[in-house]
């Protein structure tokens, strides 16, 4: 679903013939594969062996390395772009992450985050604390954006920033069941009914739709 913001995100930074990338969080390489098509020259990162062997799979010959957001091994002021597509909220440290971003960022370079949007944006996350998903519940949940707020502690400028919409769609009730699966969710142990909770958004010919969005910020460098 965070691929429907690369076109935005590449657009609004400038990725084309050039430009050095770093993509943070870049698990199988997909954004990395992306941008290199468009002519950059692409560097990535992340916590986990196997999602940087897949990634080397993804985009042979790049640059990718095994790391911390907290911690980036490249020298200050490296790359013209540095993105982060739904990788940024798992530091460990969002404010020290953002600020490590910034300083292997050029002066005057972009840094562009994009993750989904609050809570009450997104049904399903909203479906998924309704059933107690991962032991969520809506009450839980912080009152303000982490990364929002690392982006206000920052004090880098915010040159543009905005919503997309990213909706999610599911075949059937099979589909739904092996999406919960696959993130770990164990539908039968959830507090609450998972049809029960999933009707809402079951549609007459029995597929799924959940209304999601993303969103997105354009940061400049520090210069």
């Amino acid at each position: 679903m965070i691929a429907a913001a690369w076109e935005t995100v590449a657009g609004a930074t400038g990725v084309g013939p050039g430009i050095s990338l770093l993509d943070l969080g870049c698990g199988d390489g997909a954004f990395c594969a992306f941008a290199s098509r468009r002519g950059a020259k692409v560097h990535g990162l992340d916590v986990a062996p196997d999602a940087i062997a897949r990634a080397l799979e993804t985009v042979p010959g790049a640059d990718l390395r095994l790391g911390l957001m907290e911690n980036l091994p490249w020298e200050d002021a490296s790359f013209d772009v540095v993105t982060a597509f739904n990788g940024l909220q798992y530091a460990l440290d969002i404010e020290m992450a953002l600020n490590e971003a910034a300083r292997v960022a050029r002066p005057d370079g972009r840094i562009a985050i994009c993750k989904w949007g609050r809570p009450d944006e997104n049904e399903f996350f909203a479906f998924l604390t309704s059933i107690g998903a991962n032991g969520v519940r809506r009450d839980d949940l912080p009152v303000t954006d982490p990364v929002d707020d690392a982006i206000r502690a920052s004090h880098l400028e915010v040159l543009a920033t905005d919503h997309l919409a990213a909706p999610i769609e599911m075949a059937d009730d099979a589909c739904l069941s092996e999406s919960l699966s696959r993130a770990g969710i164990d539908a039968a142990s959830t507090a609450t009914s998972v049809a029960a909770a999933a009707a809402p958004y079951r549609r007459a010919d029995g597929t799924y739709r959940f209304e999601n969005r993303l969103r997105y910020w354009i940061l400049r460098g520090r210069g």
